[in-house]
């Protein structure tokens, strides 16, 4: 190779270098830069995303919630229906405001039942607050098989009754129960919830019939 060939080369190929990096850099100019030179952990489009997306089904069994407000296990559980025909055996019930439209105070509703051809007796504590017989109330049902052997729900619920009918007409009734817990044979029992559909064909405090429905974890 001649002098003037070598130099010509030696002019040409730092060119060619520089114009190589100079592409390099405007190619990768979207592109945050590294120091350590390491790959940007920038995902391609259209690569699948670690994120799970709103809606994706839980891994773990939904969950049910006792009076305490804590998670206790799947709801899949013991299924527990009972019939209940209750009668106060006390109460305090008050009436005021025009015409006595408002009632408000406490009953205490028992009587027999049967679940799973095993005899029980329902114990109803309820405190109401009534406005012509509509509103809401609130209390306590004990499940007791024996002395020893219970299941006690919180229930919240609604009371209704036609416009118009006033305090003594047909009243019907939509309650939530929610476990406490249980003694004796049912002392494991972790979680459930329920419903109490009932109706009462007297004035309040009259007697309540209806059906509960509960699904207990840990029996």
């Amino acid at each position: 190779m001649s002098r003037w060939s070598a130099r010509r080369c030696t002019v040409v190929l730092p060119t060619i270098v520089a114009l190589a990096l100079g592409v390099g850099a405007c190619s990768s100019g979207d592109e945050v830069s590294s120091d350590s030179g390491a790959p940007s952990s920038t995902s391609s489009p259209g690569a699948p995303s670690s994120t799970s997306s709103p809606g994706a089904p839980s891994s773990g069994a939904p969950s049910s919630t006792v009076g305490n407000g804590a998670t206790n296990g799947p709801v899949d559980g013991t299924e527990l229906t009972w019939e209940v025909s209750l009668t106060s055996a006390q109460r305090i019930l008050r009436q005021v405001g025009p015409d006595g439209a408002f009632n408000y105070g406490w009953n205490e509703l028992v009587g027999p039942t049967t679940v799973d051809g095993s005899p029980a007796v329902v114990q109803m504590l309820g405190n109401v607050d009534y406005n012509l017989g509509t509103g809401p109330f609130f209390g306590f049902v004990t499940l007791e098989f024996s002395p020893e052997n219970v299941l006690a729900f919180r229930m919240d619920g609604q009371a209704s009754q036609p416009p118009g009918a006033g305090n003594s007409a047909d009243s019907s009734f939509q309650a939530e129960l929610t476990l406490i817990g249980g003694s004796g044979t049912y002392a494991a029992a972790s979680g459930g919830r329920g419903t109490f559909t009932g109706s009462r064909s007297a004035e309040l405090g009259g007697e309540v019939v209806g059906t509960m429905t509960v699904n207990v974890t840990g029996l």
